[in-house]
């Protein structure tokens, strides 16, 4: 019987599992819904019994997984630490869990980092050694690959890019701290700018583009930008500005070949990365410009999953 790795890509709205045989192709995928109101366990047993199904379905033998979810997680005792879309998975032994019923080794690490190392393998890092992954969505988040490898750095707390101060006058983020380059740059701070501008009085076609200001997302904003409307382009240009300052300190710091840019806002595209490339070298005065590569992230919502296929891999290569 054939053998296979398994990736698990779970997030608080969906899972995602990915099988691959030892010669590196990719033989099935499916997605679920994570429907986190049925409780922890619940959710994995319904991914346990998709992946029996998928094992049955294709004729095949598990030898071992690899789980990406969001953080908190305490990685070497393959536990969640109740992140705030998976609320109530305190302490939860997600690796014990998986292992106890497939009886295969288990890696576990944040969402963040299986994304980077899938784009690192699969997708717009390959051939590079050392490159920072940040996605740009509902949040901010990264994954620092160094020689080929995660660097995790104390309690695996590394690359939280979203949580690097940008402007200490700025609001309080969930996190605790002020003025995190997330309250300005991701999705939802993006949006609440604009509704904010909006209800002050400000002139905007998003006014016509959303029924009230609560309908108004980051999406709303990029549209809008497209369509060149004024305030639009003003909160666009201030997030892009304040984002392309984040990354530089990042590249200061870290020196990496390449920046990958995933996330849901990613996805404007030349709209945000010309601003960037424009933007970078101003604010970048230790590295020759044309050293600063920053990549597009090529795998889209499948990053994750399929860095939860490398870390399956590296499970695998450390028991057998």
């Amino acid at each position: 019987m054939n053998e296979v790795i398994a990736g698990i890509d779970i997030g608080g709205t969906k899972i995602a599992i990915a099988f691959e045989n030892l010669n590196g192709e990719k033989i099935a995928v499916r997605r679920l819904p994570t429907k986190v109101e049925i409780g922890a366990y619940a959710v994995i047993e319904t991914v346990s019994q998709a992946i029996e199904e998928m094992l049955e379905d294709n004729q095949v033998k598990l030898v071992s997984i690899g789980i990406g979810c969001p953080s908190p997680l305490d990685i070497e005792k393959g536990l969640v630490m109740s992140p705030s879309n998976l609320q109530d998975w305190d302490n939860f032994p997600i690796v014990k869990l998986f292992g106890d019923r497939f009886r295969v080794p288990v890696l576990l690490d944040n969402d963040a980092n299986t994304a980077a190392l899938g784009e690192y393998v699969y997708g717009a890092g390959r051939g590079y050694q050392n490159i920072v992954y940040i996605t740009v969505s509902t949040g901010i988040g990264g994954g620092i690959i160094i020689n080929g490898e995660i660097f995790h750095g104390v309690s695996a707390g590394a690359g939280e890019l979203g949580h690097t101060i940008v402007q200490p006058d700025g609001i309080r983020c969930n996190c605790g701290s002020v003025g995190c380059l997330e309250t300005i740059c991701a999705g939802i701070h993006i949006a609440r700018r604009a509704r904010e501008r909006l209800a002050g009085g400000e002139p905007s076609i998003m006014n016509e583009m959303a029924a009230n200001f609560d309908d108004v997302t980051a999406e709303t904003v990029v549209e809008a930008v497209r369509r060149k409307d004024k305030l639009a382009i003003e909160i666009w240009d201030e997030t892009c500005r304040v984002l392309a300052i984040g990354i530089a300190n990042i590249i200061t710091l870290l020196a990496p070949e390449a920046v990958v840019i995933g996330g849901g806002i990613a996805a404007a595209g030349d709209l945000l990365f010309a601003p960037l490339r424009r933007l970078l070298p101003e604010f970048v005065s230790m590295i020759p410009a044309e050293k600063i590569n920053i990549l597009p992230a090529e795998l889209g919502h499948e990053s994750g999953v399929c860095g939860a296929l490398v870390l399956a891999k590296k499970a695998y290569s450390k028991t057998y």
